[in-house]
C-alpha cells in the first residue's frame, strides 16, 4: 500500500482520498425515515428548510397534540412548520401565512412597526388581487381595510378571525387525514 502512494502521482492521490472520504461520509449517513422521505418527495428541499432540526424525532405525544386542535398545532413551530408544507401542496399556504402575520401584527411593540406591517399585510393579503390574497367576504375585507387606515393591535382581529375558522373547518381536517400527518404519526417513537 505504501508502494503505491509512493509510486502515485499527487494528481491521482488527491482523487484516491476524495474517493475514500466521499465513500466514509456514504455510510456515516444515517437513513432518512418514510415520513421524511415523503415529505422530501412532496416538498423537496423545502422540508429540510423548514426550520426544524432534522436530527430531532417527533413523539408520538407531539404529534397527538397536533390532532387535539389547530390551536394546539399551531402552538408547535415544527407543527406550524408541516402544516405549513402540507397547505403548500395543496397551494393555501396563504391562509397560514395571513394568521402568523397577524399574530406578529398584534404583537408589534411601537406604532411605526405596526403602521408598516398594516400596510404590507393589506398589500398582501387583503386588497382586491393582492399576490396571497386570502379569501374573506367582502364586508370583512372593506372593514378590514377602513380599519387598517388607522391602524391599532385589533385592527385586523375579524379577518384573522375568518381566516382561523376557514383553516380549522377546512384545512386542519384535510391535514389530520393527510398522507403527510399519518406517516408521521406511524413513523414517530
Amino acid at each position: 500500500v505504501l508502494a503505491f502512494f509512493l509510486s502515485s502521482s499527487p494528481t491521482s492521490l488527491r482523487a484516491t482520498m476524495r474517493r475514500f472520504r466521499f465513500q466514509n461520509r456514504q455510510q456515516r449517513k444515517p437513513k432518512l425515515s418514510t415520513a421524511k422521505l415523503h415529505l422530501r418527495s412532496l416538498f423537496g428541499r423545502q422540508w429540510s428548510q423548514m426550520g426544524h432540526s432534522k436530527k430531532r424525532k417527533l413523539s408520538q405525544e407531539e404529534l397527538e397534540t397536533w390532532a387535539e386542535s389547530l390551536n394546539a398545532l399551531l402552538l408547535s413551530q415544527t407543527g406550524v412548520s408541516v402544516f405549513g408544507a402540507f397547505l403548500r401542496s395543496e397551494f393555501s399556504e396563504e391562509n397560514l401565512q395571513f394568521y402568523l402575520a397577524c399574530e406578529q401584527y398584534r404583537n408589534s411593540s411601537n406604532n411605526f412597526s405596526l403602521q408598516r406591517r398594516a400596510k404590507d399585510i393589506c398589500a398582501t393579503y387583503i386588497q382586491a388581487g393582492a399576490p396571497r390574497e386570502v379569501n374573506l367576504d367582502s364586508k370583512t375585507r372593506d372593514l378590514t381595510i377602513q380599519l387598517l387606515q388607522a391602524p391599532s393591535h385589533a385592527s385586523l382581529s375579524q379577518a384573522q378571525k375568518r381566516i382561523y375558522s376557514l383553516l380549522d373547518t377546512d384545512c386542519y381536517p384535510r391535514f389530520l387525514q393527510s398522507e403527510v400527518y399519518l406517516s408521521l404519526l406511524r413513523d414517530a417513537d
